[in-house]
Parts: C-alpha cells; structure tokens; sequence
C-alpha cells in the first residue's frame, strides 16, 4: 500500500512538472496591459566625444497591438514623438522631429522610428526584461572632440541599432525601467563613434505603470 502511495504520488508530480514546462513552452505571447508608451531619461547619455553630452530626453509612441508575439526581429512599435530639453552637460544634442531648430535651421522629421523586438531575459514564465532594439533614431550632436568643436549626425540601423531593453517586476509584472546602449557611427565624417547609455523611466503618456503578461 505504501509503495502504491508513493508510486501515485511521484506520477502526480512528473504530470504537474511536464504541466508547468508545458504552459511554459506555449506561451509564445506577451499580453499588454496599455499599447501607448512614454520613455523618459533625465540622462540620456552619448559618449565617444572630450566630455559625454547628457540631456533630458522624452519619447512617446505605441506597440502596433496590444499582445506581442516573442518573434525577433518583429516590428512591433512606433516612436512618434521624440524631445530634446536643453541646456546639456558635455554639450548640445537636437533629434529630428521636424520642429527642433538647431540656430536658424528646423531639422526634418525623421519620425516614426521603428521599435523592433528582440529577445527576453530570464526563464519562462518568470521573465525579467524585454529586449527591444530602436532603429531609425536620429539626433544632431554638438560636442568637443580632439579639441575641436564638431556637429554630428548619428542614425541608429539594424546593423547598430540603439538597444532599449526594458526591466519587468516578476510579481508586478510592471516594466520599471529602460536600459539604453549601443554604440553608432556617425554620418559625418570626422566624427567619433557615439555609444548610448542611461537608464530611463517607461510608463503610459498619462503616468500609469505598463504590466506584461505571458500567455
């Protein structure tokens, strides 16, 4: 009897563990809780030059649907809005929204940038962060370099995208905050290659918190 007991009792477990990987395995989607999204650095950093150059920077858009498919690679978003606040530290920076004046000139309007997903990090289904690449950002930096003063162009491609995975609380399942990096060669000659870097605050444009869930 004991024997019969313990034989029951190992079969329920292997079926509830086979259960779990298998629920893990299909969830091949991430289901959000809002579609539109505010980005926000106090920071946002591009180094490679004599001093990093360091602006408060706002983006705003939205995931094409509110559940996502873990695909790489998948367009999945649109930046269209993106501001620069100056004064900066190091330097000056503008993005190209078609309203920004850098002294007489208003740079085009290089927007919507595509929001492609990438990866996620931790283990199914407790997933820790939503790896994201930004493709089609672009700013004009001005900043010293080598002792002289430079304005550059910096577009990021699929080749050296700007990298903007975001954190998610596994009990909240909230998105707490982005991760910038990458490194971009400028589209000006004599300018140094620019690496991204800061972490930024992600919530709704009304200040609500963004959950994800598997499913």
């Amino acid at each position: 009897m004991r024997t019969r007991s313990k034989l029951l009792s190992a079969a329920l477990t292997a079926a509830c563990l086979i259960a779990v990987a298998a629920g893990a395995a299909g969830a091949g989607r991430l289901s959000l809780s809002e579609q539109r999204f505010r980005i926000t650095w106090t920071e946002f950093e591009m180094s490679g030059f004599t001093a990093a150059v360091r602006c408060d920077v706002t983006l705003e858009g939205s995931y094409h649907y509110r559940v996502l498919q873990k695909t790489p690679e998948a367009l999945v978003g649109y930046v269209t809005g993106a501001t620069v606040r100056r004064p900066c530290l190091g330097g000056e920076a503008w993005a190209f929204n078609g309203i920004e004046r850098q002294g007489t000139t208003t740079l085009a309007n290089s927007l919507p940038w595509h929001v492609r997903y990438e990866s996620f990090s931790g283990s199914l289904p407790n997933i820790t962060a939503v790896g994201q690449r930004l493709i089609g950002a672009r700013f004009l930096v001005e900043a010293e370099f080598l002792g002289v003063r430079l304005r550059c162009n910096y577009t990021t491609s699929t080749t050296e995208p700007g990298r903007i995975p975001v954190l998610r609380e596994v009990n909240t399942r909230a998105l707490t905050e982005v991760q910038l990096g990458g490194e971009i060669r400028s589209d000006t000659g004599g300018c140094p290659r620019g690496r991204l870097a800061r972490n930024a605050a992600i919530e709704t444009p009304g200040g609500a918190a963004i959950t994800v869930t598997l499913i």
